[in-house]
C-alpha cells in the first residue's frame, strides 16, 4: 500500500512539475517579443528617424542608465521581502499586474511627442525609456528569480533555460519583421505593436495565475535591510566577477540588436532578417552543444574556452572582410562564431549559483536582490553600448539620418565592420578577464550542490509539518 502511494505521489509530482515548467516557459515569448522589437528599432526610431541630437542622445542614455541602475536593486529587495501570507506570492504578483503595464508602455512609446522640437523629443526619449525599462526590470527580474523554485539542479536549470530560448525564438518570429514594418510606416508599426502588447498581457496574466511558488524557501522572510543586502552582494567574489562578465555580454547584445539598420549596409536589403535567423538558429545549435558538453566538462572551462575561440574568429573575420570578394568567407566565420557563442545558455544558471552560495552563507534566498544588483551593471552596459556604437560609427564617417538610397563612404563601411566584429571581440576579452575570478567551480561547486539539496529537503519537511501537508497539491 505504501509503495502504491509513493508511485502516485511521484506521478503527481512529475505532472505538477511539467505544468509548472510549461507556464514558466511560455512567459519567454513576450520576453523575446517586447525587448527584441524594442532593441531592434529604438535607436533607429529616436536617432536615425526622429533625428534626436547626438548630445541629447548621450545625455538621455546617461540619465536612463543612472536611474535604472539605482532602481533595479530596490525592485529586487522589494520582491524578496514581499509578505507571501498577505499577497499570496512573492514573485508572481509582479508578473500578473506588472506584465500588462509593461506591455502597454511598450505600445505607447511609438507615438512621437514631437517631430521637430528637440527638447520635447529629448523628454519623450528619456521619460519613456525610464518607464519602459523600469517595468521590464520588475517583470523579468522576478521571472529569473523563479528559476530555482522551478528547478533545483544545475542540469535542470540549464535545460529549462535552453528550452526557454527555443520558445523565445519561436514566439519571437515577429521580431524579424519589426524594422521593415517600422520603415514601411509608423501607423502600421503602431498597430503591429498594439496587437503584440495585447497578446503579451494575456500570456502574463494566464501564466502568473497558473504558476506556483515554493513557500518553504522563503516563508521566514529573514531578509536583511537594503544597504546590508547590497554590501553582502558586493562582498561575493563570484557575484562581482559574474557581473563584470555579464556587463560586456549585455553591451554586445545591445550593440548587435540595436544597430541592425547599419549592419544591413554590409549586405543587400533584408540582411537583418537573415542575420537574426542565423543568430537564433545558430545560437540554439551552440547552446545544445554546450549543454551536451556540460555533462562531461564544467561550465566554467567551457565558457572560457568558447569565448577565446570566438574572439579569434572575430579578429580573423574582420581582417578578411577588409579584402574585396571575401563576403562568403567572413559570413561563414560569422556563423561559426554564433555557434561558438552558445555558452550564453549558462548565464542565468551561473548567476543562480551565486544565490545558492548566498543561501549557504546566510540561510536565505535573495534572487531578487542579486538580480537587481547585477542589473546595475547591466543598465550601465545598456547605456554605454549604444553610446560607444554611435561614437564608433560617427568617427568612421557614418552619415546620420541619410536619405533612402544614400551610399555611405568606404570608411563608414569599415567602421560598421569594426563595430560588427572588433568591438564585440574586445568586450569578450574584457569579460573573460573578469570571469577568471569566479570561484564557484571544482570541489567547491560540488560542496554547494550537496548543501542546497539537503537544505531544501529539510525546509520542505519543516514547512509541511507546520502546515499539516502531506503531498504536492496538483
Amino acid at each position: 500500500m505504501s509503495e502504491n502511494n509513493t508511485i502516485t505521489n511521484t506521478e503527481d509530482s512529475n505532472k505538477f512539475y511539467r505544468k509548472q515548467k510549461f507556464y514558466y516557459l511560455i512567459i519567454k515569448a513576450p520576453f523575446t517579443l517586447i525587448p527584441g522589437i524594442f532593441l531592434m528599432v529604438y535607436i533607429y526610431y529616436f536617432w536615425d528617424s526622429l533625428g534626436i541630437d547626438y548630445t541629447y542622445f548621450v545625455i538621455g542614455m546617461v540619465i536612463y542608465g543612472i536611474f535604472n541602475a539605482l532602481n533595479d536593486p530596490l525592485l529586487g529587495q522589494w520582491s524578496d521581502g514581499v509578505d507571501v501570507n498577505k499577497w499570496g506570492s512573492r514573485r508572481l504578483i509582479f508578473i500578473k499586474y506588472g506584465g500588462p503595464i509593461w506591455a502597454f508602455l511598450f505600445f505607447i512609446i511609438w507615438f512621437p511627442w514631437s517631430y521637430n522640437n528637440p527638447i520635447i523629443l529629448f523628454l519623450h526619449f528619456v521619460i519613456m525609456m525610464v518607464l519602459y525599462d523600469n517595468m521590464l526590470t520588475m517583470v523579468i527580474l522576478v521571472w529569473d528569480a523563479l528559476l530555482p523554485e522551478i528547478a533545483e539542479s544545475i542540469e535542470d536549470r540549464n535545460k529549462i533555460f535552453f528550452l526557454a530560448n527555443i520558445v523565445g525564438i519561436i514566439g519571437g518570429i515577429p521580431v524579424l519583421f519589426a524594422l521593415s514594418i517600422m520603415k514601411a510606416g509608423l501607423f502600421t508599426f503602431q498597430i503591429f505593436t498594439g496587437i503584440l502588447a495585447i497578446i503579451s498581457a494575456i500570456i502574463f496574466v494566464i501564466a502568473a495565475t497558473k504558476l506556483r511558488e515554493r513557500p518553504e524557501l522563503h516563508q521566514e522572510r529573514n531578509v536583511p535591510g537594503f544597504f546590508k543586502s547590497i554590501k553582502q552582494c558586493l562582498r561575493s567574489k563570484s557575484f562581482v566577477s559574474f557581473s563584470f562578465y555579464r556587463f560586456f555580454i549585455v553591451m554586445n547584445d545591445f550593440m548587435f540588436n540595436s544597430f541592425l539598420f547599419a549592419y544591413v549596409l554590409l549586405f543587400t536589403e533584408g540582411f537583418e532578417t537573415i542575420l537574426l535567423i542565423i543568430g537564433g538558429l545558430g545560437g540554439l545549435i551552440g547552446q545544445w552543444v554546450y549543454i551536451s558538453l556540460s555533462k562531461k566538462k564544467e561550465m566554467h572551462s567551457l565558457i572560457m574556452n568558447g569565448r577565446m575561440i570566438g574572439i579569434l574568429i572575430s579578429i580573423v573575420a574582420f581582417l578578411v572582410s577588409l579584402l574585396q570578394g571575401t563576403d562568403i568567407i567572413w559570413f561563414g566565420l560569422l556563423i561559426i562564431k554564433v555557434i561558438v557563442g552558445g555558452s550564453v545558455v549558462f548565464v542565468n544558471p551561473y548567476l543562480i549559483l551565486v544565490t545558492d552560495e548566498d543561501e549557504m552563507k546566510y540561510d536565505t534566498r535573495r534572487e531578487g536582490m542579486y538580480l537587481g544588483t547585477n542589473a546595475i551593471f547591466n543598465k550601465i552596459a545598456e547605456s554605454t553600448g549604444p553610446v560607444l556604437a554611435v561614437t564608433v560609427l560617427l568617427l568612421f564617417g557614418y552619415v546620420q539620418g541619410a536619405p533612402e538610397g544614400y551610399v555611405q563612404s568606404d570608411t563608414a563601411i569599415i567602421g560598421i565592420k569594426f563595430l560588427f566584429f572588433m568591438v564585440p571581440a574586445i568586450m569578450d576579452a574584457l569579460g573573460l578577464i573578469a570571469l577568471r575570478f569566479y570561484s564557484i567551480k571544482g570541489d567547491y561547486l560540488k560542496e554547494l550542490k550537496s548543501y542546497i539539496e539537503k537544505a531544501h529537503q529539510e525546509k520542505l519537511i519543516k514547512y509541511e509539518k507546520s502546515k499539516g501537508l502531506s503531498k504536492i497539491d496538483d
